[in-house]
């Protein structure tokens, strides 16, 4: 499909290119009836070739932009005797399967380490990278509005740290700035400017441009034979829910 978006606009542009050339011809000879026609025609190619190649470029940059993968497939069972007590049954991208028990509670939450692109870079096809981090589980009641108060959750750790921390290099040296470090900086810009603060997200930009490193996670329900579907966006972590009863339960949620 997006193969056709090249070809139209060459088609165009040849066949404009060629009725120009000869419009110009006949006018050289004083054929102007003629000449005018075909230069005219002409020219209509070549604005429908800028018509169609804008078209194309705004189609492939939308598709670009909106583009979703499939990070997991997750499904629960309940554990027989064990109250709120889930077994998860998780399949990755790529295959691998991940299947562990223990997790207690009615929400289950999935985070990751995201690595977003400038929406420039997207256009040229370098999609948003992940590392999934941790998987837990928690009473979606776990705190009130009265005091602070302490919540337990169960999980596990997805990931070994290896090799070369490149997330933790384009923190520091790639312009982008930890959280306190934006709202301090904007804070004083704030209070010379009089502009209120702009900064969004765990990790940003603080001129919005460029690739940048942060955390996104998704929570659901958690109950038994639920399933749902994780994607990753350009920017970050979405849910989607796999059946009819996991639906049910996210709307009842809502």
């Amino acid at each position: 499909m997006g193969l056709i978006w090249w070809i139209l606009p060459a088609v165009t542009f040849v066949v404009g290119l060629l009725l120009s050339f000869a419009g110009i011809g006949r006018l050289l000879k004083l054929q102007l009836l003629s000449g005018g026609v075909r230069f005219l025609f002409g020219v209509v190619f070549f604005l429908g070739t800028f018509a169609i190649g804008f078209a194309g470029l705004n189609l492939q940059t939308y598709k670009a932009l909106t583009k979703e993968r499939i990070v997991a497939e997750i499904s629960f069972e309940k554990v027989s005797g064990d109250e709120d007590t889930y077994t998860v049954n998780m399949v990755l991208d790529g295959g691998t399967t991940i299947r562990e028990t223990g997790f207690i509670g009615d929400e289950f939450q999935l985070s990751a380490r995201v690595i977003r692109f400038a929406p420039l870079e997207q256009m040229l096809g370098y999609d948003s990278i992940y590392r999934l981090e941790v998987m837990e589980s928690r009473y979606a009641d776990r705190y009130n509005v009265q005091r602070v108060s302490q919540a337990v959750s169960y999980g596990k750790k997805l990931h070994e740290e290896a090799g070369l921390d490149v997330y933790g290099l384009l923190v520091k040296y790639s312009g982008e700035q930890d959280t306190d470090a934006i709202l301090k900086s904007e804070a004083g810009d704030a209070e010379t400017t009089g502009k209120p603060l702009v900064t969004a997200g765990p990790l940003a930009s603080k001129d919005g441009k460029g690739s940048a490193p942060f955390g996104s996670a998704v929570y659901f329900p958690m109950g038994d034979k639920l399933e749902y579907t994780v994607k990753i966006t350009q920017t970050a972590l979405v849910v989607e829910p796999g059946n009819a009863a996991a639906r049910k339960r996210m709307q009842a949620v809502e």
